[in-house]
């Protein structure tokens, strides 16, 4: 206790520059939580949407990934393929869907239409989904919107959706919000959107299969006897979405390593500072007793010290931080896309406290190793 005593009279005794130096690794922590807390928050939103899927695999075209779909590939023929593999391969439902999406990279001015086949209701492709208002299928010419998009665009039953210069459609159902984005997306009629694409292709094609069948061993059985097209599991996407997280996850550790570095050299220089401006306290400490070790430990001390309490403070900057992301993601598309979870904390002041460590050692070897006789003589 005496130790740290001692190290916090030090630190107090030069306030600005501790403070200035905490605020140093703050603001670097609390940079780093926030990058990485953007993967941990896909991680978990990723994860929540696929357990809200009731078909257990997703059939698309080859190379394309089911967290980004592109342009309807997939033919009528392929839907025909799968129904005629029902019976062998233990498929109970074969729902192909198309999507279109209007407008641009505002998520205020932007509609995902989903079409899926007529007289199918979005409730069997997403069995949590239930309506407020109206109908739950969509009829050829109508529409079911989520509640996000309805409330953003002030859609009630009856209102009209332009879907194309052609083609409009009418409000028919409104559903219960559930979080998620189910409750930005506009379900219509698959022919609807054939119409306004021109095509009568589709975008994914999901699958159910019989109870006591594993999804991988069908998934792969499609691969091999429907050739062009790639069938994959909610394993499948994790992993990809897993991989591709971890990617980004790198990308926004080496930015925020920059800000890590200079919070580093600030208490390296703060420590180093002080060590130079004691040169006598030091020197008396050994004249009285007190090992190298002593002078060594202490000095390091308060550089771990302020990496600690810069971490913790950091910490909680970020986590607030953190919430206001969510705050502003959850208005506009309905998803968390931020979580600073414990694994991440943990790292973070993992990494505060190597920080600290790294950047007082040289200081306290410094310290350790002033000769007494020089260090009583100066002035």
């Amino acid at each position: 206790m005496e130790v740290l005593a001692l190290v916090y009279r030090n630190l107090r005794a030069r306030p600005v520059r501790s403070i200035l130096t905490l605020l140093g690794i703050v603001v670097s922590t609390a940079s780093m939580v926030l990058f990485l807390s953007f993967g941990e928050g896909l991680r978990r939103a990723l994860g929540s949407e696929l357990s809200s899927v009731g078909p257990a695999i997703l059939v698309l075209p080859e190379g394309v990934e089911a967290i980004s779909p592109g342009y309807p590939e997939l033919g009528p023929d392929t839907v025909r393929k799968l129904e005629g593999l029902a019976g062998e391969l233990g498929i109970t439902q074969v729902i192909p869907y198309v999507v279109l999406t209007r407008g641009g990279f505002d998520p205020q001015s932007t509609f995902i239409f989903q079409g899926l086949p007529d007289g199918t209701s979005p409730k069997t492709l997403y069995p949590h989904l239930t309506v407020s208002q109206g109908a739950l299928t969509p009829s050829p010419r109508g529409a079911v919107v989520g509640s996000r998009v309805a409330e953003r665009s002030q859609l009630t039953l009856g209102k009209t959706l332009r879907l194309s210069p052609r083609i409009s459609l009418q409000v028919e159902g409104i559903l219960q919000p559930v979080g998620g984005l189910s409750d930005s997306v506009i379900y219509v009629s698959a022919s609807a959107v054939h119409a306004a694409l021109n095509t009568q292709n589709y975008t994914s094609i999901a699958v159910s299969v019989r109870e006591g069948r594993k999804a991988e061993d069908v998934a792969k059985a499609i691969q091999e006897r429907i050739p062009g097209v790639s069938a994959q599991t909610a394993g499948d996407v994790l992993r990809f979405a897993e991989r591709a997280v971890r990617i980004s996850d790198l990308v926004r550790f080496g930015i925020s390593l920059v800000a890590l570095v200079v919070g580093g050299l600030l208490v390296a220089n703060t420590v180093m500072m002080s060590v130079y401006e004691r040169v006598r306290e030091f020197g008396l400490m050994r004249a009285l007793g007190a090992k190298r070790g002593f002078i060594f430990g202490l000095v390091l001390l308060e550089a771990l010290l302020l990496g600690l309490a810069g971490g913790l403070v950091g910490l909680g900057l970020g986590g607030l931080a953190s919430a206001a992301v969510n705050w502003y993601t959850v208005r506009e598309v309905g998803l968390a896309l931020s979580a600073v979870t414990f694994r991440l904390a943990l790292f973070a002041m993992l990494v505060a406290v190597v920080l600290g460590l790294l950047a007082g050692f040289l200081p306290a070897r410094t310290a350790s190793r002033i000769p007494v006789v020089e260090a009583l003589g100066r002035i």
